[in-house]
């Protein structure tokens, strides 16, 4: 670099503008001032090293500062990882620790995975934070580190080593991707088994008014029905993050107990996980109502006071599958729905008739047939993602007051929800949701709402007298 420097100083031109100026200043100062000017390039090494600039282009005419600010954020970490490795490397070489906060910030999402595995597998030691679904999806369950709010203080909570197998902590990380990483994120966590759970009770919620994203509420799907890592992983022995699980009944003629209400023997594991004193009287009465005989369509009996316990502990069973129970609510949607979807008109009436007759008495196991494989052939995911459109639009108060034959304005409590069969666990879901959070019924009457819309206005009222500027600023 110096030679390139002493050879830039002898071209012709440079060599010129300095002969003029040496005689300029000669003229104007005379023989007092002795100055001998000269022309170079960054004279000293310092000077030299200060003038590098990095550039983002290889024709070198695009500087850092001229790039987005995620760009240059990737370039200041490869910056800082390079001087670490330098200082690890030197003779005294120090014991680093590396603190990234919210490195995802102005970053393309994949971009954002990949930079956090290439921090991953620094040697240094690594502390991030983040809110981002995309890195949590990529990191280790071991290395979690979930900070909440606590009563008015940071909680921290960890994954403790040996609750989970390691076949479990596998699944665990599988599952959890970009969607649903969001439950690290999250106020509430509903678990639900698959895509028509996932469409259909944002759907359901929207319908009566309530925001599940405005409270932090996620429903998740576990894509199957093994519940019982995902109670573990949420748990009050691991990350302490309140959940609820909804699960089909899959009620039928079952040789064996299990067979016969394998969505009440979930929710007998679930009771276990959760250390509930009801665990073992609910597994002793489940024996005896799964052995009972049974009359095909119909709740066996007993089995309302097993739905009540579970719902207790906030583990809401169905009756059959989700799209059978719905249909007393919702049976012109799902034709409608359907028939956008299959266009063949004896396909369409054949669905048609078995929502009807599932809608209107108990539905058998030949009518549960014909609802289902039509809507797995079409895709269950598919189906309810074009059915929760519609779902979303309907005055569900209006169809319940009717199914229960009450006033349009009668006040419907969590009672009146859970002995509606099939559906009824679902809407008493929902309703447990929005009295936790908003202080409501699922099914508010005018006089109710208004009330509460008062009183909500008092709160931001009083809010303000008391100094909110200093509550923002904290």
């Amino acid at each position: 670099m110096q030679e390139a420097r002493d050879k830039l100083g002898q071209d012709p031109n440079v060599r010129t503008v300095r002969r003029m100026l040496r005689q300029r200043v000669a003229t104007m100062a005379g023989p007092q001032l002795d100055l001998d000017l000269s022309l170079a390039f960054a004279g000293r090494k310092e000077d030299l090293l200060r003038s590098i600039r990095l550039f983002v282009d290889a024709a070198s005419t695009r500087g850092v500062d001229r790039t987005s600010t995620g760009t240059a954020n990737v370039i200041y970490l490869a910056l800082l990882l390079e001087r670490l490795g330098l200082r690890r490397e030197a003779h005294d070489g120090e014991d680093t620790l590396l603190a990234v906060e919210e490195p995802e910030a102005h970053l393309h999402p994949t971009l954002q995975r990949h930079v956090f595995a290439h921090l991953l597998g620094q040697p240094d030691r690594l502390v991030l934070t983040t809110h981002s679904p995309h890195i949590a999806a990529v990191s280790p369950l071991s290395s979690v580190v979930l900070v909440s709010e606590a009563g008015g203080s940071s909680e921290a909570r960890v994954v403790p080593p040996g609750l989970l197998s390691e076949r479990e902590i596998a699944d665990l990380e599988r599952y959890l991707n970009v969607t649903r990483a969001e439950i690290l994120f999250a106020r509430r966590v509903v678990l639900v088994e698959g895509a028509a759970e996932s469409y259909l009770l944002p759907a359901l919620a929207t319908a009566v008014g309530f925001d599940l994203d405005g409270y932090g509420i996620v429903v998740a799907s576990v894509d199957g029905t093994d519940f019982v890592p995902y109670a573990r992983l949420l748990g009050p022995t691991a990350l302490n993050r309140p959940f609820v699980v909804l699960t089909d009944g899959d009620v039928a003629e079952g040789g064996t107990a299990s067979r016969a209400e394998p969505g009440m023997w979930r929710a007998a594991s679930l009771l276990r996980i959760k250390s509930s004193p009801r665990h073992k009287a609910f597994k002793e009465q489940l024996q005896t109502v799964a052995s009972t005989e049974w009359a095909d369509g119909d709740p066996r009996p007993g089995r309302d006071e097993l739905v009540q316990d579970a719902a207790d502990e906030r583990i809401y069973v169905g009756l059959h599958t989700l799209e059978v129970d719905i249909t007393p609510l919702f049976a012109q949607e799902m034709t409608t729905s359907f028939n956008e979807l299959a266009p063949g008109p004896r396909g369409q009436q054949a669905f048609a008739a078995a929502v009807t007759n599932a809608a209107t008495s108990p539905p058998t196991e030949e009518v549960r047939t014909a609802l289902l494989s039509r809507i797995e052939r079409i895709g269950k995911g598919r189906y309810a993602q074009r059915l929760a459109a519609r779902v979303a639009m309907a005055d569900l108060r209006e169809r319940i007051t009717g199914m229960l034959s009450i006033e349009d304005d009668a006040s419907i409590d969590r009672e009146d929800l859970l002995n509606i069969e099939g559906c009824g666990p679902l809407l008493v879901l929902l309703h447990d949701l929005r009295q936790a959070v908003e202080g409501l019924p699922l099914l508010p009457t005018a006089e109710q709402y208004e009330q509460w819309a008062a009183a909500k206005d008092d709160d931001d009222i009083t809010e303000g007298a008391t100094g909110n500027d200093a509550t923002q600023a904290s």
